[in-house]
C-alpha cells in the first residue's frame, strides 16, 4: 500500500544518511590505524585496503542497529512534529496500522545484523588475522619504499633505498645497518637488484660498488669495498593462524566451555536481539506534540543508547573473566524499558483521574458532621 511504502521510505532514508555517515568515521579511523603500520614497512597498500574493509565489515554489525534505531527517531519524529500521524489517525488509520512497516523494516534488518554477526564477523576476523600473519612472514625487500628508513623488529636491520626502479628489481643507493653479537654492521652500496623467489624459501638481493664497515667490541674494525656482494634474505614460513575466540564459528563457540568463547557467542546472538529492542524504543521515543520539535528526545535516546552497550559490553568482560555466566540481563532490561514505554501512561492516567471523581461525593455538604 502507499502508505507501507511512504512510512518506509520515511525511515530508509535517515538511515542510509546514518549508515554512510557512521561507516565513513569507522573506515576513516580503521585507515589512519593502518596507515600507521604501512609507514613503518610492516604492511603492504593493498593489504591496508583489505584490512580496512574487513574491519569496516565487522563494524557494520554495531553500526546498523545504532543507525536503525536513530533512523526511526528522526524519520518518526519529523511525522509527529509535523502532524502527520495525527492527520492519518483522523482518517481512520491507526497507530499499529502505521507501525507495521517500520516493524517490518527493523525485523529484515535484525536478521541482517544475525548474518553479519554470526556468520560474516568470523569470517573478516579470519581473513585479517590471515593477511597479518602473511605480512609477518614476508621477506623485508618486499616493504621497502623510496626514500624512507625502515627499522624491522624481528632481525633489528635498518633499511633505506633512495630509488626503486618502476619493475621493482632495480634499487639506486642501498643502505643497510644490521646488528651482529656484540657489534654492529653497515653495508652501502651504489646500486642493486632484488631477485625474488630465488630459492623456494628465499630471496637475493644482489648489490654493486659495495662497502662494508663492520665493527665488533674489543675486535679490530673492519672495512672493505667490493664490486659485486650477494645478500640472502629468507623467507619465513607463514605461521598458521591457530585458534583465534573471534575467528571462531559459532558453532564452535556454541559448545566451548571457556569463558571468552562463551562471552563472544552470547555477543553474537545479542546483535539481532538488540538490533529489534532499539527500534521498537525508538518509536515511543519518537513520539512528540505538534510543532515541539522531532529532535526533542534524541539526546535522551542517545543517552539510553550509550548505557545500553556500555552495561553489554561490561557484561561481557564479566563473563569473559568467569564473574558472570551471561550477559542476557542487558538485553531483558532493555526489553523492560521497551514494554514501560508501550504502556499507555495517558490513558492510565485519564482512567485512574475519571475513577476518582467518582468516587468523590456529588454534595458536599453530605460529609459535614
Amino acid at each position: 500500500m502507499i502508505i507501507d511504502r511512504y512510512m518506509v521510505r520515511e525511515v530508509s532514508h535517515p538511515l542510509l544518511a546514518v549508515v554512510t555517515v557512521l561507516l565513513v568515521i569507522f573506515t576513516t579511523y580503521s585507515l589512519t590505524r593502518y596507515l600507521v603500520d604501512a609507514n613503518s614497512g610492516l604492511l603492504l597498500a593493498s593489504e591496508v585496503v583489505k584490512l580496512t574493509l574487513l574491519r569496516a565489515l565487522v563494524s557494520f554489525e554495531v553500526l546498523l542497529p545504532l543507525s536503525l534505531y536513530l533512523a526511526v527517531m528522526i524519520g518518526m519524529g519529523r511525522l509527529y512534529s509535523d502532524s502527520e500521524i495525527y492527520a492519518m489517525r483522523s482518517t481512520g488509520i491507526s497507530e499499529r496500522r502505521l507501525l507495521r512497516p517500520v516493524m517490518f523494516l527493523a525485523l529484515v534488518l535484525a536478521m541482517l545484523a544475525g548474518a553479519l554477526s554470526l556468520v560474516v564477523r568470523p569470517w573478516a576476523y579470519m581473513q585479517s588475522y590471515q593477511i597479518q600473519a602473511t605480512a609477518a612472514a614476508t621477506s623485508e625487500v618486499n616493504r621497502v619504499r623510496a626514500g624512507r628508513f625502515y627499522r624491522f623488529e624481528n632481525s633489528g636491520r635498518t633499511v633505506f633505498i633512495d630509488r626503486i626502479a618502476r619493475d621493482g628489481v632495480t634499487v639506486k643507493g642501498v643502505f643497510i645497518e644490521t646488528p651482529i653479537e656484540d657489534g654492529l654492521q653497515v653495508i652501502t652500496a651504489r646500486s642493486g637488484r632484488i631477485e625474488y623467489d630465488y630459492t623456494p624459501d628465499r630471496d637475493r638481493l644482489t648489490l654493486d660498488g659495495v662497502r662494508i664497515f663492520k665493527k665488533v667490541e674489543d675486535e679490530p674494525s673492519l672495512f672493505a669495498e667490493l664490486g659485486s656482494f650477494a645478500l640472502w634474505l629468507p623467507r619465513r614460513e607463514v605461521k598458521p593462524v591457530g585458534y583465534k575466540t573471534k575467528a571462531s564459528t559459532t558453532r564452535e563457540l556454541g559448545i566451548s566451555p571457556a569463558g571468552t568463547d562463551r562471552a563472544e557467542f552470547q555477543w553474537r546472538l545479542s546483535t539481532p536481539v538488540s538490533t529489534l529492542l532499539l527500534a521498537l524504543l525508538a518509536i515511543p521515543l519518537s513520539r512528540s506534540r505538534p510543532r515541539k520539535g522531532r529532535y526533542a528526545r534524541m539526546l535522551m535516546a542517545l543517552v539510553i543508547y550509550a548505557v545500553y552497550f556500555t552495561l553489554l559490553d561490561v557484561s561481557r568482560t564479566w563473563v569473559e573473566q568467569g564473574t558472570a555466566r551471561t550477559i542476557w540481563w542487558v538485553p531483558a532490561t532493555l526489553l523492560l524499558l521497551v514494554a514501560i514505554m508501550y504502556l499507555p501512561w495517558g490513558r492510565l492516567y485519564r482512567l485512574h483521574k475519571r475513577n476518582r471523581n467518582r468516587k468523590l461525593p456529588a454534595n458536599p455538604q453530605q460529609t459535614a458532621p
